[in-house]
């Protein structure tokens, strides 16, 4: 069955989603991300391109930087 459900940020949360894979270079960059449709549960692969770029001030690991968040 093939879910054609509008997806919306407001019912999604990092927490839901996993990047499942990470490919190419330069403008064929792509992030293959997991998530669930929150309409019917069916979990949807979506690929992703680079919109848009800027420096973060988030540190690696990620794990490092919530607990210092805490």
């Amino acid at each position: 069955m093939a879910c054609d459900h509008e997806l919306d940020s407001e019912y999604l949360t990092t927490t839901d989603s996993a990047v499942i894979d990470i490919r190419g270079a330069g403008e064929d960059l792509r992030f293959d991300v997991v998530v669930p449709c929150p309409n019917c549960g069916q979990t949807l692969e979506l690929t992703l391109s680079e919109e848009s770029r800027r420096e973060s001030d988030i540190d690696f690991p990620l794990d490092d930087a919530e607990a210092a968040g805490s």
